[in-house]
């Protein structure tokens, strides 16, 4: 079993506790949010980039980086934000080719309700055109990139149900990265899987009810974990795992699950 976890702005103390944290409970895959300050800030300043580069080959994980989602949306209909976002993802890939990252995740954005329906279409539109442009560049770079599936918002989700998910994949030709947390918000797991599973790069994992995104340790929701992975039998074998709990206590609870679950 390939098991990661994801790093969060909550997540206490700095990288490099979050570093130590990951090495002491063995885990092979890291994924690096940009969210967090420490990393946001370095992509502005190369010699912070260098400091973060000596840091993480200290270790001995693989590691993939996930694009700034807080503030940032591809989707936005206003074109001065949206080519600063395309800006700020630009200088991420960098950053990721900097850290010999494997795999780039990005969410793709939303439409907010103050504006009408009419713009879904038009800010689908900006989504993939920005994504199509993001997904080249990595290729180019060597680095495998996905989009990740939205949970329920009270805006109008563009990649959050299995149709908008394959309309944007088959449009982009990028790949996905599959949170069944988020996936649960929105309907019936086994439907995502049934459709996007040809897609599916790397899997997030997490817990809650199926209102909202909790962001639970394993087991403490409403999902079938166990039931999941009986049906999708080569995740185990084949399938980065990324544990995304917003503190050290429910990152080491999902990895204890899993461990006592699948590793029998």
């Amino acid at each position: 079993m390939i098991l990661g976890m994801a790093d969060y702005p909550s997540v206490e103390g700095s990288l490099e506790d979050f570093l130590n944290f990951a090495s002491r409970l063995r885990i092979r895959v890291l994924e690096l949010k940009l969210d967090r300050l420490e990393l946001l800030l370095a992509l502005s300043k190369t010699d912070k980039v260098l400091d973060i580069k000596n840091l993480s080959d200290s270790y001995d994980f693989k590691y993939f980086v996930h694009v700034p989602s807080i503030d940032t949306n591809l989707a936005s209909v206003n074109p001065l934000l949206r080519r600063a976002f395309k800006k700020t993802i630009l200088k991420v890939i960098v950053f990721a080719a900097e850290l010999d990252a494997e795999l780039l995740v990005s969410h793709v954005g939303r439409l907010s309700r103050d504006y009408p329906r009419k713009l879904v279409r038009k800010a689908m539109k900006n989504a993939t055109d920005s994504l199509r442009k993001i997904n080249q560049i990595s290729n180019d770079m060597g680095i495998v990139f996905t989009i990740e599936n939205d949970h329920k918002s009270n805006d109008y989700v563009l990649a959050g149900y299995p149709e908008q998910i394959n309309f944007l994949i088959e449009n982009v030709g990028c790949k996905l990265t599959f949170d069944i947390g988020h996936a649960n918000t929105i309907g019936k797991i086994e439907d995502f899987t049934k459709l996007l599973d040809k897609f599916i790069v790397n899997v997030h994992l997490h817990d809650n009810n199926g209102k909202e995104d909790e962001h639970l340790p394993i087991g403490k929701g409403s999902i079938d974990f166990i039931g999941v992975f009986k049906r999708m039998k080569d995740w185990r074998s084949q399938k980065p795992l990324i544990i995304e709990c917003h503190s050290f206590a429910g990152l080491k609870e999902s990895i204890d699950f899993m461990r006592r679950e699948f590793l029998r």
